[in-house]
């Protein structure tokens, strides 16, 4: 009689250990610093001084465009213009037209959702480039606070086959947003997301983590923040912001791009 052996699943590395030990720290520190709420990009302080922050434009031309993610051709996206609204019957809720009394920054990244879901989801090509695969390691509480000030995902996206590592993600905070500061709440959720994908057996020899999120904050605003590791430190690459308080199609037609894009290469190493 004879008996199948079980797949070995290869031992991680020392340096991939004190990797996620070097995160997990960063995470608690973070956690902690109630009611601090925001940090100044590249302030220089006690409590980021694990963190590097780059710049990042939304332009594959330029030198500071993002590192591990290619744009989608603009022609296989169809204009979110009036004409795309009336022929798929859907409407952008504009900041002006929620009630006064109901323009919390949850709700109007709310209203960028719903659209920005049927969106893309008319990517012309068929099938998004990076699947829609979650492992239930993503239902982690943690991935959601709902006491003040509140935040979470709309969408996890990663890729389904081969060496890649790449993982993207909607995410939302109910707290207004400038282009000075960065939220606690998209920190966290980018450390933990990191944590979660490192805790996969499939990449258990990948020494990169990385993450692109697509940032939905207050008053009706979105931005794109690629993060990844380098040995102890977190690497963190915002866009500006975009306002969306009116449908700007242009602005839309360009975070797609990067959200449906492919990656630039593999992560795992020899």
């Amino acid at each position: 009689m004879s008996t199948a052996s079980a797949v070995s699943v290869p031992s991680q590395c020392p340096e991939r250990k004190e990797m996620r030990k070097a995160l997990r720290r960063l995470e608690k520190h973070i956690k902690v610093l109630e009611p601090v709420h925001q940090f100044e990009i590249g302030s220089g302080s006690a409590e980021i001084d694990q963190i590097r922050y780059l710049p990042m434009v939304l332009n594959e031309s330029s030198k500071d465009r993002p590192a591990f993610f290619t744009p989608l051709d603009r022609s296989c996206l169809l204009t979110p213009d009036n004409q795309y609204d009336q022929e798929y019957e859907v409407e952008y809720l504009a900041h002006e037209s929620i009630s006064e009394d109901g323009r919390d920054p949850k709700t109007c990244t709310q209203a960028i959702d719903i659209y920005w879901d049927k969106y893309i989801s008319h990517y012309r090509e068929g099938d998004k480039p990076l699947g829609s695969e979650v492992s239930p390691i993503y239902q982690e509480k943690v991935l959601w606070r709902h006491n003040f000030p509140e935040f979470g995902l709309y969408d996890i996206q990663q890729v389904k086959d081969g060496p890649y590592a790449h993982l993207k993600a909607t995410i939302y905070n109910n707290l207004n947003a400038d282009d000075g500061h960065l939220l606690q709440g998209e920190m966290l959720l980018i450390l933990r997301l990191m944590l979660a994908h490192l805790k996969r057996g499939r990449f258990v020899e990948h020494m990169v983590v990385l993450v692109m999120v697509l940032s939905l904050v207050g008053p009706q605003h979105a931005r794109v923040i690629e993060a990844y590791s380098e040995g102890h430190t977190l690497v963190v690459r915002p866009s500006k912001l975009y306002d969306l308080r009116t449908k700007d199609p242009a602005t839309l037609k360009t975070l797609a791009q990067w959200f449906l894009g492919k990656p630039r290469a593999p992560t795992k190493t020899s």
